[in-house]
C-alpha cells in the first residue's frame, strides 16, 4: 500500500534536455565541478524530558515525544538503477509498526508499508532519502534508520549531489490534515542553540528552531496556510546546499464541524 503526496518543487535535480537560462543558472549555482562525494552521516538528537513549546502571533509548536527507536535501521539491498521503473527493495529491524518514506528530490513524498515498491527514476541526478517513520508517523531519527542516495543515471551526467554536506529534507506537514505537525530530516548536522538552526516560517510568522524533533502546529486561524523551512548557521545565514531552503509550501488545515446534541 502506498500514499502518494505532492509537494511544492524548491528543486529538482534532473538534468533534463533543453538550454534555457534558468536551468543554467541552477546548475551553475551548483558548482559541480567542486563536488566531492562523501558517505551521509545522521547526527541523533538528544533525548531529554523536557518538551519544548516555541509561541509566536498566536502560532504554537509543541514537541512531539516520538518513540524510542535506538535500534531501528533500514538498509537498501538494491545496488543498480536504470532509467524509467525500479524496483527498489529494503531490510528493516528493529522496529514494528513502521512506515517506509520516500522522499525524491525533496519534491514528493510516497510512504509505503511494504518491504518493496516501485520508484520512476529519470535521466540525471535522481536524490532521494528514504526513511523509517513509526507509529504515529513521526520520522525516526537515528543514524541507522534513513537511506540517502543519489541514483546518476546517463553516461555523460556529471553528480550535482554531495552527500556528505549538510542538507535540510522538508516531511511535514502535508497538504491537508486535520493536526498538522511539522517534521523534517537533518544530514550531516546537528541543530542547537550555539549551532546551525531550522528557520520556520508559518503564515509569515517566524520560528527558529534549536532542537531537531516534531512539533505540533496549533493556533492557526485560517485554513489554508503556507510554510517554508531554512537550514542557518550560528550566524543566521542559509547555509548552501540545493534543498536547504524548502521555498514556499502550502497545507490546508481540515475543520472539523462539532455536532451539537439535540
Amino acid at each position: 500500500m502506498k500514499i502518494l503526496v505532492t509537494c511544492y518543487l524548491f528543486l529538482v535535480l534532473i538534468s533534463c534536455g533543453g538550454d534555457s537560462s534558468n536551468k543554467n543558472q541552477e546548475l551553475d549555482s551548483l558548482n559541480n565541478n567542486s563536488i566531492v562525494i562523501g558517505e551521509p552521516k545522521i547526527i541523533e538528537p538528544i533525548t531529554d524530558e523536557k518538551i519544548e513549546v516555541l509561541t509566536n502571533n498566536g502560532i504554537t509548536l509543541t514537541e512531539i515525544k516520538a518513540d524510542n527507536n535506538k535500534n531501528a535501521s533500514i538498509n537498501l539491498n538494491t545496488k543498480q538503477f536504470k532509467e524509467g521503473n525500479n524496483q527498489l527493495q529494503f531490510s528493516v529491524d528493529g522496529v514494528e509498526n513502521y512506515t517506509i518514506s520516500y522522499i525524491a528530490n525533496n519534491y514528493s513524498l510516497t510512504q509505503f508499508t511494504s518491504l518493496n515498491f516501485e520508484v520512476e527514476l529519470l535521466y540525471g541526478n535522481n536524490v532521494f532519502l528514504a526513511f523509517l517513520t513509526d507509529k504515529n508517523n513521526i520520522s525516526v531519527k537515528t543514524n541507522k534508520g534513513s537511506v540517502l542516495k543519489n541514483a546518476i543515471l546517463g553516461s555523460d551526467v556529471e553528480s550535482l549531489f554531495d552527500k556528505s554536506q549538510p542538507h535540510l529534507f522538508y516531511y511535514l506537514p502535508t497538504a491537508n490534515g486535520v493536526n498538522p505537525i511539522l517534521d523534517f530530516y537533518l544530514v550531516n548536522t546537528s541543530i542547537s542553540e550555539n549551532g546551525n538552526k531550522v528557520k520556520v516560517t508559518i503564515n509569515e510568522t517566524e520560528f527558529i528552531i534549536n532542537k531537531w524533533a516534531a512539533y505540533q502546529i496549533s493556533g492557526l486561524k485560517i485554513p489554508n496556510n503556507t510554510i517554508r523551512i531554512q537550514l542557518l548557521d550560528k550566524n543566521g545565514k542559509l547555509i548552501e546546499g540545493p534543498f536547504n531552503d524548502s521555498g514556499e509550501r502550502s497545507f490546508n488545515l481540515i475543520i472539523q464541524s462539532s455536532k451539537s446534541n439535540v
